[in-house]
């Protein structure tokens, strides 16, 4: 186990036994708040997976929030605020490098109030240990149904082992395109440059996007098979409800959905392509989720 991974699971332990003892503190006057990625979209629209364009994130957070129905706000940050800010607020590292000590900040980043003003809010990084947190202080439609949580840690861990690195090839060179002129799409484009080690306008073209193409339907057919095992109640991983790797997917379609793609024939996004897949699971997957996909 990776020092990372210690270090993430020591966190967790520490935000579940806090979250056991205070409860829930979030309301309509005093809500949680969410912190998420600047954009060109509409104002409040939300768009991102995480900051380090390496590990979808933001949207995980916001599906959980708005499932379980937690009133809570969100505050966009361009990415050179985001270091500063989350470090202003007391907020910990989301990841330091074992190699240089580097300490990294990234998104999402939620301060959770006390139900007792005088208690400072509570502050979580890294989104399955801020699902996991949630899902404990606020048990209203959990995500967590006992006995799942290593299954459920299990798929995350393959998902970003098998299904994330395609989806980063093929949408994170997109991405420029919305983020926020200035500082911030200079920041972006400079970082995911040295990450690429090439201009992201050479990144997964020709060729080479019809492979990472194939190796992602591969993928999907594979969770596809899986799940219609199931029977007549495949949507779902848990079973009849939602769990937390249902938002795992969806969230990848969503970031699909925000993100304009130039794949041609028309199509608009990636997006316009994977819902056609798997006789149209994903496109029923977050017709199902789509009350939950809105955004504060």
């Amino acid at each position: 186990m990776t020092s990372a991974c210690v270090s993430r699971l020591a966190q967790l332990k520490g935000h579940l036994a806090q979250a056991a003892a205070r409860g829930g503190g979030a309301i309509q006057a005093n809500p949680l708040i969410l912190y998420d990625i600047k954009s060109t979209l509409k104002p409040g629209e939300c768009w991102s997976y995480t900051h380090s364009g390496v590990k979808p994130n933001v949207w995980k957070t916001r599906l959980v929030l708005n499932y379980k129905n937690i009133p809570y706000r969100t505050v966009f940050l361009s990415f050179p605020e985001i270091q500063p800010t989350l470090k202003s607020q007391g907020f910990q590292p989301s990841a330091v490098s074992s190699r240089t000590g580097t300490e990294h900040w990234t998104l999402p980043a939620i301060s959770d109030p006390s139900p007792d003003p005088s208690d400072p809010p509570t502050l979580v990084v890294d989104s399955h240990v801020i699902a996991e947190y949630l899902d404990a202080r606020y048990p209203a439609n959990p995500l967590f149904p006992p006995g799942t949580k290593a299954f459920q840690a299990l798929f995350v861990k393959w998902s970003n082992q098998n299904i994330l690195p395609h989806m980063i090839q093929l949408i994170v060179p997109q991405v420029a395109g919305i983020v926020e002129e200035g500082e911030s799409r200079e920041y972006f484009v400079k970082t995911r440059m040295k990450i690429f080690g090439k201009p992201l306008e050479e990144v997964c073209r020709g060729e080479e996007r019809e492979r990472t193409w194939a190796k992602l339907k591969k993928e999907l057919d594979n969770v596809d098979a899986h799940l219609s095992r199931n029977g007549s109640g495949d949507l779902w991983m848990g079973g009849d409800t939602p769990c937390y790797v249902d938002m795992i997917m969806a969230s990848t379609f969503l970031w699909m959905q925000k993100v304009p793609s130039d794949e041609g024939g028309g199509r608009r996004t990636m997006w316009d392509i994977a819902k056609t897949l798997n006789g149209g699971r994903w496109e029923r997957l977050l017709d199902k989720l789509s009350e939950y996909t809105h955004e504060k």
